[in-house]
């Protein structure tokens, strides 16, 4: 018999046509279609192990996975015949043997994702799956920098996310990085990179900043709401559309860069 390989796996995706990443009942998941992609090239059934869960409608350029599994194929006959078989919306950039202890979720110490957000009088119509439209509105710029700041540094994110997180999740992450940049007339862009993110909490994050810029929020709420951790106060969850994870960050472990994708490529 073969000896068991780990084996890691980098994707992306486009989450408009599923129900998010995890398997549901009588629904179309990102998880779903790849177990039963690998199972039919590796001849056994696969259970993968993803680094978090994308909600439905959220895309992906560095999405981590990992899974066992017996099969001797060579990693780079398995990423042509998986390649083959997936449908146009998912794709596989880079396959590698890691140690038996690796864990896509739990090894993972930094995490980036970014927010595309356009305002402006005209919505493109071939924006309205991966950007979210945010009304024609002057940009704040410097008030959108100093409120997505408030976040940065250590604090109990309960009062930004979503019931639902694992019971067994730590509420305190580290929150290193919360820019937003202006990229062409009315688009922005949001990266928010940190040591780990609760269920929507980026999207709770983005939506309170945007409340602030929009007036119906204060700088103030936001700070009350880190020194005050809990869900008595109905938050604004931004749309998923606009919502991309984009890398990861392992220990001791180089993921083949050269095959992820720039993100300076987005076509918009």
């Amino acid at each position: 018999m073969n000896k068991v390989r780990n084996i890691l796996l980098l994707m992306e995706y486009d989450g408009t046509e599923y129900s998010g990443w995890q398997i549901q009942p009588d629904r179309k998941s990102i998880q779903d279609v790849i177990e039963k992609t690998l199972s039919d090239i590796l001849c056994h059934p696969i259970k993968v192990r993803a680094s978090g869960r994308t909600d439905a409608g959220v895309h992906a350029l560095g999405q981590v996975v990992n899974f066992p599994t017996c099969s001797a194929l060579p990693l780079e006959i398995i990423q042509r015949a998986v390649n083959a078989l997936l449908p146009h919306d998912i794709r596989i950039l880079h396959l590698q043997e890691v140690s038996m202890d690796f864990d896509a979720r739990k090894s993972a110490i930094r995490k980036k994702y970014v927010y595309y957000l356009y305002c402006g009088l005209h919505f493109p119509v071939f924006f309205r799956h991966y950007v979210t439209y945010g009304g024609r509105r002057s940009i704040n710029l410097p008030l959108l920098s100093e409120a997505l700041g408030i976040f940065t540094g250590i604090h109990d994110f309960t009062s930004f996310s979503a019931s639902g997180s694992s019971s067994s999740d730590d509420p305190v992450r580290e929150m290193t990085e919360c820019t937003v940049q202006q990229q062409g007339k009315g688009l922005l862009c949001f990266s928010l990179e940190g040591s780990g993110f609760l269920y929507k909490m980026v999207r709770i994050i983005l939506g309170e900043v945007w409340m602030v810029h929009n007036g119906k929020r204060s700088l103030n709420d936001l700070v009350w709401g880190l020194n005050h951790p809990g869900r008595t106060v109905n938050r604004y969850c931004m749309p998923p559309q606009g919502l991309y994870l984009v890398h990861l960050v392992y220990p001791g472990i180089a993921i083949c860069r050269d095959t992820r994708r720039d993100w300076s490529l987005f076509p918009v």
